[in-house]
């Protein structure tokens, strides 16, 4: 528990910085959607890259927070309210930091990235307020002993603390991580290769789309030995398999993107499909920050795996902003282009090494 009473003191401290953040930049893109200012444009991009990367950071630390609060004995669905809206509206941010990198000052599209971006607003808004509520209405975070808490937590509440990962639900999981760090290695040496211009580059491209749409099909049929399409037991709607059903998508859809990037001409294509992965990477590594474990979310096993999906969360944003750097300074292209490539190979060790619970490198009792 020490692990997450460290990390669940920091919720309160970063929630509000990319709330403010995420307003600013909106305001930012609006300012310079009606004045044309390019530097406004340029500032509002930036903000909104560092909101959503806040959001991660105060989603992390709120799972933290949700496993004190929970064992504090505060009662579980106002926490999943919470948690079911900083979802959706994390998700969404991610997805819209995306769209934002491709959208240029002055785009006609901008307009429609706008009118989601204010939208998403409200749903922060909605999600700052539920956060409230845990601490005015039922006492999270604040030091009272469970029978002065105002609202007591049900039987149910209280039974699913005690709930534990089962031995298959553990191995089939660290089978699963194990299997995405072998493709992402396969990535690595893909980009490597090209980096490098060995021989036979046109047919070489045509592998990285093959291996990324091949994955995310793995994905949807294998993410849930117990969900759809090999198991009933737990629903799509399951927070866990929407995130693996999700991510299996994503997957797809950026590999068929790179392949058809193969049709553009020959010097942009290795650099579109460099930039879609860059995108997937900080896409994938944004909603690793909301991937929550529910077969047993209170557990000491769950308190690991956040601390893994942090690590590996923070390693895929520095290697899609890694590659985004070429954008800004193109005469580093070689430097960025090598610590992008070795930043895939450690993504692909950890997963590699992944085990159900805490890393090697860190120790909790529990």
């Amino acid at each position: 528990m020490e692990i997450s009473k460290l990390f669940a003191e920091w919720h309160p401290v970063m929630v509000h910085f990319p709330i403010a953040l995420l307003f600013f930049a909106v305001a930012l893109d609006v300012f310079a959607w009606i004045t044309k200012d390019q530097r406004a444009a340029w500032a509002g991009q930036v903000a909104t890259a560092a909101g959503t990367i806040g959001l991660m950071m105060a989603f992390i630390t709120g799972n933290y927070a949700e496993i004190v609060a929970a064992h504090q004995q505060i009662r579980q669905k106002p926490i999943a309210d919470h948690e079911a809206w900083a979802t959706a509206t994390s998700w969404t941010f991610i997805l819209l930091t995306a769209w934002r990198s491709y959208l240029k000052p002055g785009s006609p599209r901008l307009k429609y990235y706008l009118l989601a971006a204010v939208a998403m607003l409200t749903c922060l808004t909605v999600t700052g307020y539920k956060g409230g509520r845990l601490v005015y209405d039922h006492a999270a975070a604040v030091h009272v002993s469970t029978q002065a808490l105002p609202i007591p937590a049900t039987p149910e509440d209280l039974a699913n603390l005690r709930l534990e990962n089962g031995p298959d639900e553990i191995a089939y999981s660290g089978m699963m991580h194990h299997v995405f760090g072998w493709l992402t290695l396969g990535l690595a040496l893909w980009q490597a290769y090209q980096h490098l211009n060995l021989p036979g580059q046109d047919r070489v491209r045509a592998l990285g789309p093959v291996v990324l749409t091949g994955g995310g099909v793995f994905l949807m049929i294998f993410s849930d030995w117990d969900a759809w399409p090999m198991g009933n037991t737990l629903p799509v709607t399951d927070p866990e398999v929407l995130f693996h059903k999700v991510l299996a998508t994503i997957m797809i859809f950026f590999g068929i993107g790179m392949n058809l990037a193969r049709k553009r001409p020959q010097g942009e294509v290795n650099s579109l499909q460099s930039h879609l992965l860059a995108i997937l990477a900080l896409v994938g590594g944004g909603m690793l920050f909301t991937h929550v474990h529910t077969g047993a979310p209170f557990s000491h096993t769950a308190m690991g795996v956040y601390v893994q999906h942090f690590a590996v969360g923070c390693l895929a944003l520095a290697c899609g902003g890694v590659k985004m750097l070429e954008t800004v300074l193109p005469l580093q292209k070689k430097l960025w282009d090598r610590c992008w490539i070795l930043l895939l190979v450690i993504i692909a060790i950890n997963l590699i090494w992944y085990v159900e619970g805490f890393p090697w490198y860190i120790h909790d009792q529990g």
